[in-house]
């Protein structure tokens, strides 16, 4: 971890998906901690100070990433999320309430724009 660098929380499961973006954010200046289903990720977001997290919502366990978020959301109600999926945007439910949404595939252009708009925001 680099200091003075935001970090961001990676849930995604699909490993060289996972391994590709926290590159992509490392080389944008971005601190990068990754798990790879929901009971990880709700552990990470415990355990670290973590500015925003990206969050595939279709985890493998028993939490998906709207609960993941949601969970997160009610012990740090600060944190800022992206919720990315394959699915099309009208079967995720909830997603609205939790934080911003990204449709798979997406460009990394894209997600580090997304990243640095959340990130700019007021609290």
């Amino acid at each position: 971890m680099k200091p003075g660098r935001p970090t961001i929380a990676l849930i995604e499961d699909e490993f060289l998906l996972r391994v590709a973006l926290a590159k992509a954010m490392d080389d944008a200046g971005y601190n990068v901690v990754a798990a790879a289903n929901g009971v990880e990720g709700l552990a990470l977001l415990r355990d670290r100070t973590i500015d925003l997290a990206i969050v595939d919502v279709v985890l493998p366990g028993r939490m998906d990433g709207v609960a993941l978020v949601k969970e997160a959301l009610r012990e740090n109600p600060q944190l800022r999320a992206i919720l990315t999926s394959g699915k099309p945007i009208s079967e995720v439910v909830d997603w609205s309430s939790v934080g911003s949404f990204l449709q798979k595939p997406y460009r990394v252009p894209e997600l580090l724009a997304t990243i640095a708009r959340l990130l700019a925001a007021p609290d």
